[in-house]
C-alpha cells in the first residue's frame, strides 16, 4: 500500500512541476515600463520605494529600504497614464521612487549633453556628481545637463519618484557635441548592471528550475525511504 501510494505521489507531483516549467517557460513574465524582476548584464538596477502620500521632492533613499529590485536597459518612457504597478513587487502606481544604478564604458571621449524629461521628479548623476536636477512635483518637465566624459569606465545613478495619480514619464537621452540625440545608453556607451551575487543574479525561471529539481530529489530521497521500509516489513512477516 506504501509502495503503490508513493509511486502515484510521485508521478502527480512531478506532473505538476513540469506544468508549471512550461507555463512559465510558455508564458514569461510582461515587461513593466519601468523594468521588469529579471536580472539583465547589460542594464540599470532599480530599486523601488514605496513613499509617504503628500511627498513634495525626492527623498534620501540611503535610509530607506526598497520593496523590490528591477531591471531596464534604458529608460523611455514617454508621458501617459499608468495604473500597472510592479507586478510581484507591489500594486502601487502612485507615491514611490525608483533609483536607478549601473556603468557604462565610453566608446569615444568627449563633450555629452544628457537630457531627462519627467512627471514627476527626477535627478541624474555621474561618478555621483549632480548633472541634471528635475526634482520636485510637475507634470512632463525637461531639463538638460553637459558633462566632458574620459573614455573609461564611469557610474550612473538616476532618481525618479511618482506623485498622486496616474500620469508617469521618465526618459534619458544623450548626445556627443553636435551629433544625433539618442536614447541613453544608444551608441555612445556600453551599460553594464551592477553585480550581484550569484543566486539573486539568476533569473526567476532559473531559480524556479532549481527548486523545482530540488524537491523533486527530496520527494525522490523519501520515495525510496518509503519503498525500504515497506521491503523490511514484509522480511519481518
Amino acid at each position: 500500500m506504501i509502495h503503490t501510494t508513493s509511486i502515484k505521489n510521485f508521478q502527480r507531483l512531478t506532473l505538476l512541476l513540469m506544468m508549471q516549467i512550461l507555463t512559465s517557460s510558455i508564458f514569461p513574465q510582461s515587461k513593466n515600463d519601468f523594468g521588469n524582476k529579471d536580472w539583465i548584464s547589460n542594464g540599470l538596477a532599480g530599486k523601488i520605494y514605496l513613499l509617504p502620500e503628500n511627498t513634495q521632492m525626492l527623498p534620501n533613499f540611503d535610509t530607506m529600504k526598497p520593496a523590490g529590485t528591477i531591471y531596464t536597459k534604458e529608460l523611455n518612457i514617454p508621458n501617459h497614464s499608468w495604473t500597472e504597478g510592479f507586478p510581484g513587487v507591489t500594486d502601487r502606481f502612485e507615491w514611490f521612487g525608483i533609483e536607478y544604478k549601473g556603468t557604462f564604458a565610453v566608446k569615444k571621449a568627449g563633450h555629452y549633453t544628457f537630457q531627462i524629461s519627467s512627471d514627476d521628479g527626477s535627478k541624474l548623476f555621474i561618478d555621483d556628481k549632480l548633472v541634471i536636477d528635475n526634482d520636485g512635483l510637475h507634470s512632463q518637465r525637461t531639463k538638460n545637463g553637459k558633462i566632458d566624459l574620459d573614455g573609461s569606465v564611469h557610474k550612473i545613478k538616476v532618481q525618479y519618484f511618482q506623485g498622486p495619480r496616474t500620469e508617469i514619464g521618465l526618459q534619458l537621452f544623450v548626445r556627443l557635441d553636435n551629433e544625433k540625440e539618442e536614447t541613453f545608453p544608444g551608441t555612445y556607451f556600453k551599460l553594464s548592471t551592477p553585480k550581484k551575487i550569484f543566486l539573486s543574479g539568476l533569473s526567476g525561471s532559473i531559480l524556479l528550475m532549481i527548486s523545482i529539481l530540488l524537491m523533486l530529489l527530496i520527494f525522490f530521497l523519501l520515495f525510496l525511504r518509503n519503498k525500504r521500509k515497506s521491503h523490511n516489513k514484509l522480511v519481518i512477516k
